[in-house]
């Protein structure tokens, strides 16, 4: 057994983003024995950890409590809670809820409010309709979003009077003038 089938072995359960294919891949070892995407062959990648995953197939309607991080590449409807923890939505994910998480990256579709306390991403494939509530809101070139994007920290809210505020975005996509 060469130690390239060990290193293999070890690394066929790895989940990884690829960027190249925007979505969630397994790694595989090139001729050369660069770790590359599975899928593209691309070495443009970064290690996804995923400690819970919603697959394809799953369907959950209800309130979901997680105390990890987050992958949803199926339909979740209702309330993600994941306090300090990140939510990854693949692009095949489906989300019609309100969600609470550290950091949100949306590839997928989110229809809902996002209250995140670090980051929410939209990358090319993500869609939004909603409110975000975020001191840091990402908006790939061509991402969907419609809403309105709140980046006013919750300690601000209750700064009291004389202290400056800072004013919430509105944006949304519609025809070009």
């Amino acid at each position: 057994m060469s130690s390239h089938s060990g290193v293999r072995r070890s690394l066929e359960d790895r989940i990884i983003l690829c960027a190249d294919c925007d979505a969630t891949r397994t790694l595989s070892l090139s001729t050369s024995g660069s770790l590359v995407c599975s899928t593209c062959g691309s070495d443009n990648w970064m290690h996804l950890p995923m400690t819970a995953n919603v697959k394809k197939s799953i369907f959950i309607k209800g309130e979901l409590n997680v105390e990890e991080d987050l992958t949803v590449e199926g339909r979740v409807e209702g309330k993600i809670e994941l306090k300090d923890h990140n939510l990854w939505i693949s692009p095949h994910g489906n989300v019609m809820a309100e969600i609470h998480a550290k950091s949100v990256i949306i590839a997928g579709e989110v229809i809902g409010s996002i209250f995140a306390s670090e980051l929410v991403e939209i990358r090319l494939s993500g869609a939004v309709k909603g409110n975000i509530q975020c001191p840091r809101v990402l908006l790939v070139d061509g991402a969907n979003f419609t809403g309105r994007i709140d980046t006013e920290k919750t300690a601000d809210l209750t700064a009291g009077p004389g202290l400056p505020k800072v004013q919430s975005a509105r944006m949304g996509q519609g025809p070009s003038q």
